[in-house]
C-alpha cells in the first residue's frame, strides 16, 4: 500500500517485527523503507509495532541507540515498557493458511500516546475509510466490529486464528 509509505514517511515511523523461533526465542527485526510488509508470511512472525522513536536492534534485541549510531549496546526491552509504550502501536495479524486470512489489528499501547503516533494512527484509520477496495465490518462471533477493515479474498473467510466464528459482513 503506497499510501501507507507515504504517512510512514511524512510521520517518521518505525516499523519493527516481533519473531519467535526454537533456537532464537523471541527477536526483533526492524523494517527497512522499501521492503515488502509480507513478514506476515514468515513462520516466526509473531506481531509487530509502529513507532514513532526510533530504537536499535542489535543481535535481535531492542537496545539503546538512535538511527545514526549502528553499534548499540544490548539492553533487552519490550515495547511493552513504560519508556517505549507511548511511542507505538501493536498490530497483530495477517497470517493466512489454505483457506483463511487472519484480521489484522492495530492498538495504541498506551493510554497517554506521543502525539506523533497518534496522528499517524489517525491519519492511517482515514486512509483506510477513503480507500474504495476495502471492505469494512466484520462479525466476529455474535458482535459486529465496524471497524475491521479487509480486501476482498478468495479465501472462504476472514479469521481470527483464536477465534474461527470470524466471518464477512452479510
Amino acid at each position: 500500500m503506497d499510501e501507507l509509505q507515504v504517512l510512514i514517511n511524512k510521520y517518521d515511523i518505525h516499523l519493527y517485527v516481533e519473531k519467535w523461533n526454537a533456537d532464537k526465542g523471541f527477536y526483533y527485526e526492524h523494517i527497512e523503507y522499501g521492503q515488502d510488509f509480507l513478514f506476515v508470511s514468515d513462520q516466526d512472525y509473531r506481531t509487530f509495532f509502529f513507532s514513532s522513536k526510533f530504537v536499535a536492534v542489535h543481535q535481535g534485541k531492542l537496545s539503546s541507540g538512535n538511527k545514526n549510531n549502528k553499534i548499540a549496546v544490548p539492553k533487552e526491552k519490550s515495547f511493552y515498557d513504560d519508556n517505549l509504550s507511548d511511542y507505538c502501536i501493536e498490530g497483530e495479524g495477517g497470517r493466512e493458511d489454505d483457506r483463511n486470512i487472519e484480521i489484522i489489528r492495530l492498538r495504541i499501547i498506551s493510554k497517554k500516546p506521543d502525539k506523533k503516533i497518534e496522528k499517524f494512527y489517525d491519519a492511517f484509520q482515514r486512509l483506510l475509510k477513503k480507500n474504495d477496495e476495502l471492505k469494512r465490518g466484520l462479525y466476529l462471533g455474535n458482535y459486529f466490529d465496524d471497524k475491521v477493515y479487509f480486501c476482498e479474498t478468495t479465501k472462504n473467510k476472514l479469521a481470527d486464528f483464536s477465534n474461527k466464528e470470524s466471518q464477512y459482513r452479510k
